[in-house]
């Protein structure tokens, strides 16, 4: 395998764990240092932010079809593609279930096989019966 592969092997081993919440995975893939350059402002610094991220995700798609493509990567950095579907469990005994996409983009640094860096941008659509939304914009 080639050290490009290899390196896009560990960052999409880095998304699917980040996206679907696999703590366990994810600690042996992130630095403790790690750098969120996407984080929200009230998210801890460094593992503990990123766990938190990842819980969090985890808690807003469960149970979601997960597509990871990874674009491109050069020297330690790598660019991926991320499609998550899942169906909304409404709250609301009469409300239907909606299907929630959330498509990102993610720029990973990786040293030593664990992320040391990320940066990401995403959408979110809610597919609602009956109306029309325009994205949400995330990140």
């Amino acid at each position: 395998m080639t050290r490009a592969r290899a390196l896009a092997a560990r960052a999409e081993a880095v998304v699917q764990a980040l996206l679907t919440g696999d703590v366990l995975a994810l600690q042996d893939l992130v630095s403790p240092d790690v750098i969120d350059h996407s984080a929200q402002a009230d998210q801890p610094a460094g593992w503990p932010g990123v766990r938190e991220r990842a819980m969090t995700i985890c808690a807003a798609f469960p149970e979601g079809d997960l597509t990871v493509e990874v674009l491109s990567s050069e020297g330690d950095v790598v660019l991926a593609r991320v499609e998550v579907t899942a169906v909304r469990r409404p709250t609301a005994l009469d409300a239907p279930p909606a299907a929630n996409r959330l498509t990102a983009v993610l720029v990973l640094r990786l040293s030593g096989g664990l992320l040391t860096e990320m940066w990401t941008s995403a959408d979110l659509v809610l597919d609602l019966p009956g109306q029309q939304l325009a994205p949400a914009r995330t990140g």
